[in-house]
């Protein structure tokens, strides 16, 4: 048996599919399918049901998936111990966050990073989805509430502001929003309402419970550009919404929900040097633009339409 296939089959088990697994590992679906025919084969035994366009475990993949999870995590374990402390200050450090965190604050960062360490190469991972960091999906990661994740040493480097923007195109077609009413006759742009976990999309849901929803994403990028064509109102990081020219700050009687950034590493990797060093200067990049990040330390801008 090769071992090196185990991570081909738990991304089939995790993803479904031939072609998804190939995306998550960056190859080809015919290598995927490859390994994982060399994987059955090797233990002697089928543990994916071919579905039309999906892959679903059979009782013995179900029987033995725990435990190739823990091989893997003990695998990925190892290699981070000896790569991380032979290599030093250098080589690759996977950062991943939010999309437009990634663009608007970690991309500025990464470029004191790398002045600072020419032999390190950040990656940095905007996606919706939580990388685990036990399975090294990433070496660092920042999201907007704590990470429950065992064994992950995190911390808290400061708070995000949110308001509701609108373009002065959007406003000049519609009347003043009527907050008791909740913004009857007005268009909202929101996350998608299976990401329970958004404050804000909560927030919208009581305050504006009569509007009409006309386009959800996951993308506040996405969401700032169709508040800018017009589209409606959409709440968004004060840092995306007060820096996006053309966009203009509702104000609102509620307040919107604030959220706060941490900072998590595995706790097996904390002391590999570049993890260390990317992430000292990462903490303090964000810190110094928590004046454009925190909630109160940005003045209001008073929409006259509202």
């Amino acid at each position: 048996m090769n071992w090196d296939d185990l991570r081909f089959v738990l991304a089939v088990a995790k993803h479904g599919s031939l072609s998804a697994a190939a995306r998550y590992l960056r190859t080809t679906q015919p290598t995927v399918g490859r390994r994982i025919a060399a994987f059955e084969a090797g233990l002697g035994t089928q543990i994916f049901r071919r579905l039309p366009g999906s892959l679903a475990l059979t009782e013995s993949g179900v029987a033995i998936l725990e435990r190739l999870e823990r091989i893997e995590t003990e695998t990925l374990a190892i290699e981070r111990t000896v790569s991380g402390r032979d290599a030093g200050a250098e080589g690759v450090v996977r950062v991943s966050a939010a999309e437009w965190f990634c663009a608007r604050v970690l991309a500025a960062i990464c470029a004191e990073l790398s002045e600072a360490h020419p032999g390190m190469t950040i990656e940095l991972l905007g996606e919706s989805r939580r990388a685990n960091l036990a399975r090294g999906e990433a070496d660092i990661a920042f999201r907007f509430v704590r990470f429950e994740q065992g064994e992950v040493v995190q911390r808290r480097l400061g708070g995000v502001g949110f308001g509701l923007y609108a373009a002065p195109a959007y406003l000049s077609r519609h009347r003043a929003a009527d907050f008791g009413a909740g913004f009857k006759g007005h268009a909202i742009i929101a996350m998608r309402s299976e990401l329970d976990a958004i404050a804000d999309l909560a927030w919208l849901g009581e305050i504006a419970y009569a509007a009409s929803t006309v386009l959800r994403t996951d993308s506040r990028e996405a969401q700032a550009h169709a508040a800018l064509a017009g589209a409606g109102l959409a709440c968004l990081p004060r840092y995306i919404g007060d820096n996006t020219a053309g966009l203009g700050l509702v104000k609102t009687p509620v307040p919107i929900p604030a959220r706060e950034i941490w900072m998590g590493i595995h706790a097996e990797v904390r002391d590999t040097p570049r993890v260390q060093a990317a992430a000292q200067i990462l903490a303090a990049g964000i810190r110094k633009k928590s004046r454009g990040l925190d909630p109160g330390d940005r003045p209001q801008t008073k929409m006259h339409k509202t």
